[in-house]
C-alpha cells in the first residue's frame, strides 16, 4: 500500500507528461481530480487519465511507462510549458516533440519497436540494393564470372547507407536525451553569439526526466544495439568484398598489370585470345579502349 500511495503521489507530478494534449500543462488540480474519478485508478500501480495510462513496473527495473490510447484519442501536443526566457523551439521537451515529427526519426520510437525499425531498414536496404547498387555494380563488372564481386560490392553500398542512417538516428535521439537529462537549458536568443543558459524548475526537471526514462532512453538503447549490429555487418561485408576482389577470373580486364602479364604468361595469353574472339585485348576494357583512341579495331 505504501508503494501504491507513493506511486499515486508521484504520478500527480509526473502527469505533466502523461496525457497527450494536457500532459504538458502544469495543472495538478486536473491530475488530482482525474485520479479521484471512478475508474481512473485501474490498479494500485496504474492510473488512467483520458486516453493515456501511467503504469509503474519495478519487477524488471523499467520504472514508469506511458501508454497512449489505442482508439485515437487527442492529438499529440505541439508545445510545452517551460522557462519563459528560453525560445519555445529550444526547450528540450519541445525539441523532443519536434524530433518525433521529423521524417525517419519516428521509426525508432517506442510505438514502432524493434520489429518496426527492422522492417523499415530492411525496405531501405532492399530498395538501395536492387534499384541503385546492383545496377551500378553490373555496369562496372560487365563480363561474366564477376557475380560474386557484383553481389558483395552492392551489399557494401546498401549497408553503408543504412549504417549512416542508423548513426544519424542515434545521434539525434542521443542529443535530445542529453538535453532532457540536463538540469539547465542551454539556448541561443538570436544566434550563436548570444548564447545563455536557464536552470530548469522542479516541474520541468520532473517532466523532462520522465520523458527521457519512458520515451527516449529505450530508443537510445535500441538504436545502440542496431548500430552495433549494422556496423558489424558492414565490416563483414567489406571483408567479403576484399576476398571476392582477390579471387578474380584469370582474364581480369580490371587489373592494370594484365597487359604486362600477357608478354610472358602463355596460359593467360591463350585465355585472352579465346575471350577476345580475335579482337585486340583492349576491346574488353573500357579504360584501355579509351587509351587506344576509342577502341580502334574493336568493331
Amino acid at each position: 500500500m505504501k508503494k501504491a500511495s507513493l506511486f499515486i503521489r508521484t504520478a500527480t507530478t509526473l502527469l505533466l507528461v502523461a496525457n497527450n494534449g494536457s500532459a504538458f500543462q502544469p495543472a495538478p488540480e486536473v491530475a488530482r481530480s482525474a485520479i479521484n474519478r471512478p475508474g481512473a485508478l485501474l490498479s494500485p500501480n496504474e492510473i488512467r487519465i483520458g486516453g493515456t495510462s501511467l503504469k509503474y513496473e519495478d519487477s524488471d527495473g523499467s520504472g514508469y511507462e506511458i501508454r497512449g490510447s489505442d482508439n485515437g484519442g487527442s492529438p499529440r501536443p505541439s508545445t510545452t510549458f517551460g522557462a519563459e526566457n528560453v525560445p519555445i523551439d529550444q526547450r528540450p521537451s519541445n525539441e523532443y516533440l519536434n524530433l518525433i515529427q521529423q521524417p525517419t526519426f519516428g521509426w525508432a520510437s517506442q510505438e514502432s519497436g524493434d520489429a518496426g525499425l527492422v522492417l523499415r531498414l530492411g525496405v531501405i536496404y532492399a530498395a538501395l540494393f536492387f534499384l541503385v547498387c546492383y545496377p551500378i555494380s553490373g555496369a562496372t563488372y560487365i563480363n561474366e564470372g564477376y557475380f560474386l564481386q557484383k553481389l558483395t560490392s552492392s551489399n557494401v553500398g546498401a549497408l553503408s547507407v543504412v549504417f549512416v542512417l542508423v548513426l544519424r538516428l542515434y545521434s539525434g535521439w542521443g542529443y535530445i536525451g542529453s538535453r532532457l537529462q540536463s538540469k539547465v537549458i542551454e539556448y541561443e536568443e538570436t544566434g550563436w553569439y548570444d548564447g545563455d543558459f536557464e536552470e530548469k524548475s522542479d516541474a520541468e526537471k520532473a517532466r523532462d526526466l520522465f520523458l527521457y526514462r519512458s520515451n527516449v532512453k529505450p530508443v537510445e538503447e535500441r538504436l545502440k544495439k542496431f548500430a552495433l549490429g549494422v556496423g558489424g555487418a558492414w565490416v563483414a561485408s567489406c571483408v567479403a568484398l576484399n576476398v571476392a576482389a582477390s579471387s578474380n577470373p584469370i582474364f581480369d580486364q580490371y587489373d592494370p598489370g594484365m597487359l604486362k602479364k600477357l608478354s610472358y604468361d602463355d596460359k593467360v595469353a591463350e585465355v585472352v585470345m579465346r575471350e577476345s574472339n580475335g579482337r585486340p585485348t583492349y576491346c574488353e576494357n573500357r579504360y584501355y579502349r579509351a587509351v587506344a583512341n576509342g577502341g580502334q579495331g574493336c568493331n
